[in-house]
């Protein structure tokens, strides 16, 4: 057993450091389409991530170590109680993520961890939680894909509707299976809206550099691709960045389910953030493994909810001349002003090591 252990241990090893040599030739090959991937990226990062998800994920982790959740999601928590198994905090993460999307709900499942010392239990609550705390975001779903794909807003309405639903019967699976209550939540009025920056700001950090490594490298897969005439197909595309299903010409009503597959997935680039932001509080077996179940729930559901409504999709116009991006260099500027003062105002810890 230990010599397989190592033999693949090896294999893994080599096959990592195959596709880095590979993605660096390919770099050296085609430098200016790397780059320009690269400053893409980063603009896509400054004028829409960090402006659309910045106030949430600090606001979410606020509401969450502060335990002002008991208060906020009252109604919502004491409704979901008979349907999912599982503890008030957990349900709290649940509902968050279905508004904020994809990297909330693994980012506040690891604050739950962190704030309880990495306590075995609440490791183990949190890895089965991250099974179902996972959604796209209804801008996501109803802007880009609705709109964007099927030149139809009711079409994102409906993916989004059949992504929940693939949550809420995961949740209700895994929670009468697996371990997802009694967790020891360590809310304190000693966390501030200083600590909520900060944390949204290291997770932001995190989903950015991933972000713009993914896209530098599904470049150079398409470049090398391009020398023999080919190229990835729309929908693998978006399974791999989900943005990628904007590149679809003539959406059928048929591809609906496709992609609410996908949505409910998320896409590997999406998968490496929370892998990232999860870091070791506890395992992404389980979190990785959900992700199949997902996606065949939303497509199925997204197939159901189509039997019993009147709906057409276009070739969306949107699609073509869709930017992720908004004039937000004023809202950047004071967002980065908002964090300083917060920050270095009401951190004393930080004047005192000074």
């Amino acid at each position: 057993m230990r010599d397989k252990k190592i033999i693949m241990k090896n294999i893994t090893s080599l096959i990592k450091a195959v596709s880095v040599t590979l993605t660096a030739v390919l770099i050296l090959i085609f430098p200016a389409q790397t780059a320009e991937s690269t400053v893409k990226s980063i603009d896509v990062c400054i004028s829409t991530i960090i402006p659309s998800m910045f106030a949430f994920m600090a606001i979410s982790a606020y509401i969450q170590n502060t335990g002002l959740y008991r208060i906020i999601l009252r109604p919502l928590i004491f409704l979901l109680r008979p349907i999912i198994k599982a503890d008030d905090s957990i349900i709290s993460v649940f509902l968050m993520s279905l508004i904020g999307g994809y990297p909330v709900g693994v980012k506040l499942l690891a604050e739950l961890t962190a704030e309880n010392n990495n306590f075995p239990e609440i490791s183990q609550t949190a890895e089965n939680a991250s099974m179902f705390c996972f959604c796209i975001s209804p801008t996501v779903s109803v802007i880009m894909i609705g709109n964007g794909v099927f030149g139809n807003t009711a079409a994102g309405a409906m993916i989004y509707i059949s992504d929940i639903l693939a949550c809420l019967v995961m949740a209700m699976f895994v929670s009468r299976i697996h371990k997802t209550g009694s967790t020891v939540t360590l809310c304190t009025s000693e966390y501030g809206l200083a600590d909520a920056v900060n944390s949204a700001s290291r997770a932001l950090f995190t989903v950015c550099t991933v972000i713009i490594a993914f896209n530098v490298v599904l470049t150079c897969i398409r470049c090398a691709l391009s020398i023999f005439g080919a190229d990835i197909p729309p929908l693998a595309a978006g399974a791999a960045e989900i943005s990628n299903l904007l590149k679809i010409k003539e959406p059928s009503l048929f591809f609906i389910p496709a992609a609410a597959a996908v949505s409910s997935f998320g896409g590997i680039c999406v998968l490496m953030q929370c892998t990232a932001i999860i870091k070791g509080a506890f395992s992404v077996k389980k979190f990785l493994l959900a992700r199949i179940p997902c996606a065949a729930l939303s497509a199925l559901f997204s197939y159901i909810i189509m039997q019993f409504s009147d709906i057409s999709v276009t070739v969306s116009t949107f699609s073509r001349r869709y930017s992720f991006g908004f004039s937000a260099n004023k809202v950047i500027v004071l967002v980065l002003i908002a964090m300083c003062i917060i920050i270095f105002y009401t951190s004393d810890k930080i004047f005192r090591k000074v």
